[in-house]
């Protein structure tokens, strides 16, 4: 399957050239942050985003954790985040790194996030406008001369919420999935009929993942190997819905057997 990276180059775990010496000529690893959309209902979506502290354990500091910031360099931090499907994504930010151990991830958001739905513009303020930092622990060990994917999944279907009906108005709560590149799959596949707008639910042992079709009725998830089940709700009454597991083993993308929903008898 082919992915597509906005900005700079593909990203990719692969062994980065001895002449990117860091001045103090310490070991160093490569970090690459790349984020991606599990994609929601709403027309766009645009989340301000500042940039992201990385916290880590230094081989030799085991007691005290250096932190770097990786900014989102773009005059304009307001992200389209809605595009980010189908094999989009983003790169966040890239810095070299200290080997050790990487123990957390921040994310630091701004204050200006909107969408539009229905072709109607909706201010999203944030839920707790003093929660705009969001951590995410981790324990992802890094090696001299190694290059690192970090994926940042922001599930716009659990992030935004209708406050109040009349007038409509909506807030966003982050809800973000952090991922370790290695072993990363993708999982993608078409539902029928296009007219009907399912969401799909994937789940194992720790979390939950959800996720919309496109116009061409395909989805799409970015995993770890390992096992899953799948969970296709029609969201219309006249249809049947349907589940399934999926087992993972080896790091391949998976194209799965096209799904038309039953209507019920």
């Amino acid at each position: 399957m082919k992915k597509r990276y906005f900005n700079l180059l593909p990203i990719a775990c692969v062994l980065f050239l001895a002449s990117c010496e860091d001045p103090d000529s310490s070991p160093r690893a490569l970090l690459n942050l790349i984020l991606v959309d599990s994609p929601a209902k709403w027309d766009s979506v645009f989340v301000e985003i500042k940039g992201v502290d990385i916290e880590v354990l230094a081989e030799g500091r085991e007691t005290q954790s250096q932190t770097f910031f990786l900014e989102y360099k773009s005059g304009d931090k307001r992200i389209k985040v809605s595009d980010l499907v189908g094999g989009n994504a983003l790169l966040l930010g890239r810095s070299e790194l200290p080997i050790g151990q990487i123990i957390n991830a921040k994310i630091i958001l701004g204050d200006d996030h909107s969408m539009f739905f229905k072709e109607k513009k909706y201010i999203l303020p944030l839920s707790d406008p003093s929660q705009n930092e969001i951590s995410l622990a981790t324990t992802i060990d890094i090696e001299r001369g190694i290059s690192y994917d970090i994926i940042l999944d922001l599930d716009l279907e659990k992030s935004i919420q209708e406050v109040t009906e009349s007038p409509l108005a909506y807030e966003l709560d982050p809800s973000f999935t952090l991922v370790p590149g290695a072993g990363i799959v993708d999982i993608s596949g078409i539902l029928k009929p296009v007219s009907l707008y399912p969401a799909i639910y994937l789940s194992n042992e720790k979390d939950t993942l959800s996720t919309h079709t496109d116009a061409t009725g395909k989805y799409y998830f970015r995993v770890p190997v390992g096992s899953y089940k799948l969970y296709f709700d029609p969201k219309d009454e006249q249809y049947q819905d349907t589940t399934f597991s999926i087992n993972i083993l080896e790091r391949e993308d998976s194209v799965l057997a096209p799904i038309t929903f039953k209507k019920k008898p």
